[in-house]
């Protein structure tokens, strides 16, 4: 017969929040990038989304207003890692050329060719003291996401660091599900 956990060990396992420095992003399914893309990003920033509330006066409640929702919008994701060599090294900037071909016209038309946009997922890994029988504890799930901008650390020879890109990220929202029931949300 199996033990049955002790109340704190469960109430420990249901209420430690997640580690957030364990992560990988997926580019899902690029042309121009010629497969799914895996990259260790060292920064992922911008996952929330606003509201706008429109206020509104309303006849015989002359003291406050009431408050309606508006439009809501997605900030920009915005991502840097360090600069690899090698085919995922130029993802970022193949995905922007991507981009200019599409404004300019010259992009091919061959299924699924021709459209920037893709979905980006931005998996939160368990961390090893708590490992536990599923690896990926939360997914972030990005719709429509195209790129906007695509930097370069500056260049210093005195400094002793590492090349940087940061590239950022428009998008028309966002999925949000955690491993267990507790926390799981969609947007």
């Amino acid at each position: 017969m199996a033990a049955i956990p002790a109340k704190s060990s469960i109430a420990h396992m249901t209420t430690d929040p997640l580690r957030n420095f364990k992560f990988i992003v997926t580019i899902n399914g690029k042309q121009s990038l010629g497969f799914d893309v895996n990259m260790g990003f060292m920064s992922v920033s911008g996952l929330s989304v606003t509201t706008e509330v429109i206020p509104y006066r309303e006849g015989g409640m002359n003291t406050t207003t009431q408050k309606m929702p508006g439009q809501s919008d997605f900030s920009p994701l915005t991502l840097s890692k360090g600069v690899a060599v090698g085919l995922a090294g130029n993802a970022n900037m193949n995905w922007m050329k991507e981009l200019f071909s599409v404004m300019q016209g010259t992009g091919t038309r061959a299924a699924g060719a021709g459209d920037f946009r893709t979905t980006v997922q931005i998996k939160v890994l368990d961390h090893p003291i708590t490992k536990g029988s599923t690896p990926v504890k939360a997914l972030f799930t990005v719709y429509n996401a195209w790129p906007t901008s695509v930097a370069f650390s500056d260049f210093d020879a005195g400094a002793n660091a590492i090349m940087i890109q940061q590239m950022t990220l428009a998008h028309e929202g966002f999925d949000f599900l955690a491993h267990s029931s507790y926390g799981a949300g969609s947007l």
